[in-house]
């Protein structure tokens, strides 16, 4: 027979195993159940004219975002159309907050052949809905109960005709499948764009010279080389500009002659007779006085007679006369008297 010892270690062995197989049970439904296995639950309602693939388990979503699932789809046993199913959702309590009281419920799916979900578009309300609450229901038009069969047909002749005219090549679409005009036209346009690529890349041509000939580079590389000698004689301080600005005598100098002009342009202001109004007075006095003599002078009897402006333009031309021969001949005028 085993020991007690042996026995005791045993049975721990198995109470460990429980326990680890325990957590990791634990771990792998929290995990499932997306960390919500824990979380306090609300229930809500909700009443369809009939289930249309919504079951149990199915996905209760909130403008897209999961908030719970159906927890359980049964007959209401209300007489009205709209109330046949009652459908009963668990909701996370802090997710109710987002559900406004006007909101209303349809069942959708991702595809057309997907599971069905409870969708939940939300309202305007400032009030949320709470826990034992119903959801409106918001009754959707389902696409193959309304579609006509004559309509359908019309819609598949209608394609077929399609299909056939892209057949026989009818449409631009069918030439394009059908035949090669539109494949050779574009092949034709890609070996133009082609011919004038090589064109261009060729040295012989206007733009390829263009591109790798050296005379549009030299027309742009040698101004800018110009103007490269140009800043480097004025930095190293040769020519006028450069002298300017390297040497501060020159500065000095200009400096110095903008002083004098702006002190003799001080003093040109502040002299007196700018500044007295007494001396532009007697100023504007005299010359006004000069110019009533001369209009006297040029309206006196001698001036207004044309016997008088012979009589000095006669003196005048003797006088002219008179020194022109004292500047020829200066002897003529001097006469030496002996007593």
């Amino acid at each position: 027979m085993p020991s007690v010892q042996r026995v005791h270690w045993a049975k721990l062995k198995v109470a460990a195993v429980c326990a680890t197989a325990l957590l990791i049970l634990g771990t792998l439904c929290v995990l499932l159940t997306g960390g919500t296995l824990l979380e306090p639950k609300s229930t809500i309602y909700l009443y369809m004219p009939d289930a249309v693939g919504v079951v149990a388990g199915a996905p209760v979503r909130v403008d897209g975002i999961g908030v719970g699932k159906v927890e359980l789809v049964e007959l209401s046993g209300s007489k009205e159309p709209d109330r046949v199913v009652k459908v009963t959702m668990t909701i996370e309590r802090d997710r109710l907050r987002s559900i406004p009281e006007d909101s209303t419920a349809e069942a959708s799916a991702d595809t057309l052949v997907g599971d069905k979900f409870v969708d939940i578009d939300s309202g305007r309300s400032a009030a949320h809905i709470k826990p034992g609450g119903e959801i409106l229901y918001k009754a959707t038009p389902d696409v193959m109960k309304r579609l006509d069969v004559t309509q359908f047909e019309d819609r598949l002749r209608a394609m077929d005709a399609l299909v056939s005219e892209i057949e026989q090549g009818k449409t631009p679409l069918g030439q394009f499948v059908q035949g090669d005009d539109m494949y050779r036209s574009l092949l034709h346009r890609v070996a133009e764009l082609d011919s004038a690529i090589r064109t261009a890349a060729r040295t012989t041509g206007s733009v390829g010279q263009a591109l790798y000939g050296e005379a549009m580079y030299s027309r742009i590389a040698d101004p800018l080389h110009e103007l490269d000698l140009s800043l480097a004689r004025i930095q190293s301080g040769q020519g006028p500009m450069g002298q300017l600005l390297r040497d501060n005598a020159q500065y000095s100098q200009l400096r110095d002659s903008m002083a004098d002009l702006h002190k003799t342009v001080a003093d040109l202001r502040g002299n007196a007779f700018l500044k007295s109004e007494q001396q532009y007075t007697d100023w504007n006095r005299s010359v006004q006085k000069m110019i009533r003599m001369v209009d006297d002078f040029a309206s006196s009897a001698p001036m207004q007679t044309a016997a008088s402006y012979d009589e000095f333009a006669g003196l005048a031309r003797e006088l002219e006369s008179g020194l022109k021969d004292f500047r020829e001949n200066p002897r003529k005028f001097l006469r030496l008297k002996m007593f």
